[in-house]
């Protein structure tokens, strides 16, 4: 399960838990060319919730690349930066991940929300003239987290 939260938009918050489904990772792409279709920068924080999030569905890495080189040069021209945050028993795994080359835009893995916080004000917000209200992202990441955990 994926749950979306935009209030802090440009700051897309996406909180996934669980197994994902090939129709869920559809979804997904659906909604990221949604946020690409709108024309305006925006920032991508990724929170897998457990490991289980980080798995992908069979059949979804050549669904995935297509929508890359789609999508590619719409990601480099709108994204402003993404950070991920994992599971600290996947960290290790995780980072080792390069992210940053896949998407062409800065990327991170941290292991805690503040850390990727921290980076994504210092290293894509603050240069752009952007500010984080950390009290309220911090809050919509506990949103989205219930969401999931309802689902």
């Amino acid at each position: 399960m994926i749950h979306h939260e935009l209030s802090q938009w440009p700051l897309v918050i996406s909180v996934s838990a669980g197994l994902q489904t090939l129709e869920g990772m559809h979804a997904f792409t659906e909604d990221w060319n949604r946020w690409l279709d709108r024309g305006e920068p925006f920032v991508s924080l990724r929170v897998f919730a457990d490991a289980d999030a980080l798995v992908h569905p069979e059949g979804s890495a050549q669904s995935a690349r297509q929508w890359l080189q789609e999508r590619g040069a719409d990601i480099r021209r709108h994204m402003m930066g993404m950070a991920s945050v994992v599971p600290a028993n996947q960290y290790e795994k995780m980072r080792k991940m390069n992210v940053e080359k896949l998407f062409g835009v800065p990327a991170s893995t941290f292991a805690d929300s503040d850390d990727a916080l921290a980076w994504l004000g210092e290293r894509v917000m603050e240069p752009r003239g952007l500010r984080l209200d950390l009290a309220a992202v911090r809050t919509a990441i506990r949103s989205a987290r219930l969401a999931v955990a309802a689902s």
